[in-house]
């Protein structure tokens, strides 16, 4: 990822990474592959929660397919800091509105 750490890459199983990066654009901007490629770049994954265990609280991941830009921006927590686990940087952002 663009030289920074992403937990969810490290847990990503190989299905998982594949049926995302099957995805033809950015789950988020939409910028296509095509495009990324143009710009030497290409499209990474990442995860988007699903939903949530509620006994557990185990969250159900769903892998999404990003640009580098805006899997860098999913990693920013409300300081503009990057935070390697997503969730807790979204959690962070969420918590400043």
């Amino acid at each position: 990822m663009s030289g920074m750490n992403c937990n969810y890459q490290r847990r990503v199983t190989a299905r998982e990474l594949t049926a995302a990066l099957s995805e033809t654009e950015c789950h988020h901007c939409r910028v296509s592959a095509r495009v990324l490629l143009e710009r030497g770049a290409h499209l990474e994954v990442c995860a988007e929660e699903f939903g949530s265990d509620i006994e557990s609280g185990e969250r159900l991941l769903v892998p999404i397919a990003l640009c580098p830009s805006c899997h860098r921006k999913n990693h920013l927590d409300a300081q503009n800091r990057h935070n390697p686990c997503q969730f807790k940087a979204r959690e962070s952002r969420e918590r400043m509105r």
